[in-house]
């Protein structure tokens, strides 16, 4: 969650005692809320994943001492939706890793960054649910790890680059994919990758930081053909605290495949902003992935039955490319033959984004 400002820790001086007291020393306390019983966990759970020492965000908020100092950039951030960033309309659709804060999460952190930012008694914070454990898969050993051939360096004079390379799978034979997951070699860099199979239209996966495997529903799976390549694209940004340095980064990517091929496939359609596309047959919709090349202020699908009548598919507002996303729905949608799907975007420029459409034939 990336904050705005630089903060530092402002030592007030009492010359008369020739000692430093810190300046929340003297600031009120007004909330009922702590930071160790009821803020740590919600920062742990919807933050750690980038404020974390070593993360990709320039401050860790995962200690009362870390956190404090930030306590007004944290309240704009959240009054304002921008962190933790989930550009989804949560009055339409429903989707699986959902990233925003709940209601009840935005009063607790405002109450606490206005009513003094206690810190409460650190026996009452619960543990961590983050793993420190580099090493694991959530979803256990793959079936396929495929690692960046080489090690990547954004060296000391660059801040920001995007790298692309084609990894090969090796496979002797076709498999059919049930999951994905990936593990950056250098967390504190590496802020968003998107993986892609073959020429690079058909979206395997987004991953940003705090990003859960990506299993596909049951019964369903993606294709990988015998010597499939996955083309992969990192976006590499360093914090302030380590301009002036060279990062290296070796990423890792992670496969698991179902045991039988027994199951419906998923193809990719690409609808592109004026150019809605006509279902010729019965499919259900499992995902969508906008395809950005520059922010803009709304991004939205909309389903047009055969009757005319009109579903939301997903709106966005204020989406980023810098942020990737595939949106996995709760629940499949029905696609019925003949119903068109129709993108629009609301931009300061003109921008013509696609959203990507992941499907499966009933």
């Amino acid at each position: 969650m990336k904050l705005l400002g630089r903060a530092a820790f402002i030592p007030l001086i009492v010359v008369a005692l020739g000692f430093a007291v810190p300046v929340w020393a003297h600031k009120p306390t007004v909330t009922t809320f702590t930071y160790n019983k009821d803020i740590h966990p919600i920062f742990d759970a919807k933050c750690g994943s980038c404020h974390r020492s070593g993360g990709v965000a320039p401050m860790s908020l995962l200690t009362y001492r870390e956190a404090f100092p930030w306590a007004v950039s944290i309240k704009n951030e959240v009054l304002n939706l921008a962190m933790p960033p989930w550009f989804v309309d949560e009055r339409v659709g429903a989707f699986k890793h959902r990233g925003a804060l709940s209601a009840k999460e935005m009063d607790t952190i405002v109450d606490w960054c206005l009513g003094g930012s206690p810190e409460g008694d650190p026996a009452t914070s619960p543990p961590s649910p983050l793993s420190d454990d580099a090493d694991s898969w959530p979803l256990g050993s793959p079936d396929l790890e495929l690692a960046m051939p080489f090690a990547f360096e954004l060296d000391a004079d660059s801040s920001e680059a995007v790298e692309e390379l084609v990894l090969a799978t090796g496979l002797g034979a076709d498999r059919t994919l049930r999951a994905i997951d990936f593990k950056p070699g250098s967390a504190n860099i590496v802020r968003s990758a998107t993986m892609t199979l073959g020429d690079g239209s058909e979206p395997l996966a987004t991953w940003v930081p705090g990003q859960a495997p990506q299993v596909f529903p049951s019964g369903i799976g993606w294709r990988v053909p015998a010597g499939a390549e996955i083309r992969l694209r990192l976006h590499y940004k360093k914090t302030w605290l380590d301009e002036g340095s060279a990062v290296t980064d070796q990423s890792t990517l992670a496969l698991y495949f179902h045991e039988s091929d027994a199951v419906k496939l998923v193809t990719t359609l690409s609808v592109k902003v004026g150019s809605p596309h006509t279902m010729g047959k019965d499919a259900e919709l499992v995902a969508l992935v906008p395809e950005l090349e520059t922010p803009v202020d709304a991004f939205s699908a909309d389903l047009v039955l055969p009757d005319g009548s009109r579903e939301a598919l997903i709106r966005l507002y204020q989406p980023s490319p810098d942020w990737p996303r595939k949106y996995w729905l709760a629940e499949p949608v029905r696609l019925p033959s003949g119903s068109r799907v129709e993108v629009r975007v609301t931009a300061s420029e003109p921008a013509t984004p696609a959203m990507l459409l992941d499907i499966v034939s009933r």
